[in-house]
């Protein structure tokens, strides 16, 4: 059965102006500097359009966690990350988080993380929401939207896959389909690159 997936644009809620079509630069820029290839065509299975290549420059960003620390993107570097963006408004988000927490704890010991960044709450609405669904990661709080906006997507959720070297490599913007076969054979990949490349 071929699962439904969504997209929370974020234009009907008047920001579309605000993110300025940068996600559409970003496909332009074509690839990363030094990002090390990773052949779609080596995957297993077939991803069926779950994932598509990510083009440019990864955005660096520090943000605070849950207990009021900073977080940069390349405290994770040496592993692979999976980057999603959420809301606790949006539907799709909050039914993706236990199949997305799943897919965490099964790669956790070779290298995967999970890092959760809620877009444009204050953490009184999100820690109450943590308590009662758990997020399997470490939960950051984008607070004025800006580090969304850098990564050019348009709605939510929106995810990204990021290699050891801390380059994106595969992107969604909407719901993802977490047992899909082609989404695995994207993570075995990148986990299978030792150090991956420099950038």
């Amino acid at each position: 059965m071929q699962r439904r997936h969504f997209l929370h644009t974020l234009g009907a809620l008047g920001t579309a102006g605000a993110l300025g079509g940068t996600g559409t630069q970003a496909l332009a820029a074509g690839p990363a500097k030094g990002a090390a290839e990773v052949d779609d065509s080596t995957l297993a299975g077939a991803s069926g359009g779950t994932l598509s290549a990510w083009r440019g420059t990864t955005p660096a960003f520090t943000l605070d966690g849950l207990d009021g620390k900073p977080y940069a993107l390349s405290e994770w570097r040496g592993r692979v990350v999976i980057l999603n963006f959420w809301a606790t408004w949006c539907g799709p988000c909050r039914e993706e988080i236990p199949a997305m927490g799943a897919v965490a704890r099964q790669y956790r010991q070779r290298g995967l993380a999970l890092v959760a960044v809620n877009y444009k709450e204050p953490i009184a609405t999100v820690k109450p929401f943590i308590d009662k669904l758990p997020i399997d990661g470490t939960v950051l709080l984008d607070a004025d939207g800006a580090v969304y906006k850098r990564f050019g997507s348009l709605g939510l959720p929106a995810t990204y896959l990021i290699d050891r070297a801390g380059n994106a490599r595969f992107w969604r913007m909407g719901e993802l389909a977490w047992s899909d076969v082609g989404l695995h054979g994207h993570i075995e990949a990148l986990l299978t690159q030792k150090g991956g490349a420099t950038a």
